[in-house]
Formats: C-alpha cells, sequence, structure tokens
C-alpha cells in the first residue's frame, strides 16, 4: 500500500507530539518548536517532507515532488524518533536535578564550615 505524502506528514506530526511532546498547526512550527531536540540530518529531512505537503496542494507543483526522497525522508525521522525513550529522558532529568540539589548542599555545608573554622568555633 502506498502512503500519500499528507499520511507521511500526519505520522511523522503525531510521532513527534508522542516523542518529543513537541505540538503545533503544522508539521513546520513542530520542527521550529523541537529545534535542538532534532538533529540537524533528521531536521532537513522532517523541513523537505513538510514543504513537499505544501507544493503537493498545488496539482502542478506537486509533479516536482520527489517521492522517494519524501518516503526516504519519512523513514529516516520515523527511524529517529522510535529510538526515542521518554523514561530514560525522564529518569535522566531527575537524576541530574537530584545531583545539581545534592551539590548545592555539598558547596553549601562547606561553606558553614569553613565560616565556622574562621570563627573559631570548631
Amino acid at each position: 500500500m502506498a502512503m500519500t505524502l499528507q499520511q507521511m506528514v500526519d505520522e511523522v506530526r503525531a510521532a513527534m507530539e508522542g516523542k518529543l511532546r513537541v505540538r503545533g498547526p503544522s508539521l513546520m512550527a513542530q520542527i521550529a518548536k523541537a529545534g535542538r531536540l532534532l538533529p540537524r540530518r533528521v531536521r532537513s529531512d522532517a523541513s523537505y517532507l513538510a514543504q513537499a505537503a505544501a507544493l503537493a496542494q498545488n496539482p502542478k507543483l506537486a509533479r516536482t515532488v520527489d517521492m522517494a526522497r519524501a518516503k526516504q525522508a519519512h523513514r529516516r525521522v520515523l527511524g529517529f524518533l522510535s529510538g526515542i525513550d521518554l523514561g530514560a529522558q525522564r529518569r535522566t532529568a531527575a537524576l541530574n536535578m537530584i545531583a545539581s540539589i545534592a551539590f548545592a548542599l555539598l558547596v553549601t555545608g562547606a561553606v558553614v564550615l569553613f565560616v565556622l573554622v574562621q570563627r573559631g568555633f570548631v
């Protein structure tokens, strides 16, 4: 079964919303919001899909769309997005927050100890 260009765009939009939590009225808006969450190559492939979908709206310009490149771009974007693990991202974010709090407490304790030694209390 051959997918239409709009079906490819819809699938990529749904995957970006599900994996990256990026919403927007169009694929281009989602790509802009995703920013650096997408590697340059994946971002350019997603942009090609969005531009091709815009061209496909016009019957004369629709013939200029390279469907082989669109399919390859679709595959690459979905391949990247399928490799994203939301659970691992959440765990990493939680561990980074815990580590930063622990570091702040350690530095605060060291400063308090230093002040107590300087004033002769310890």
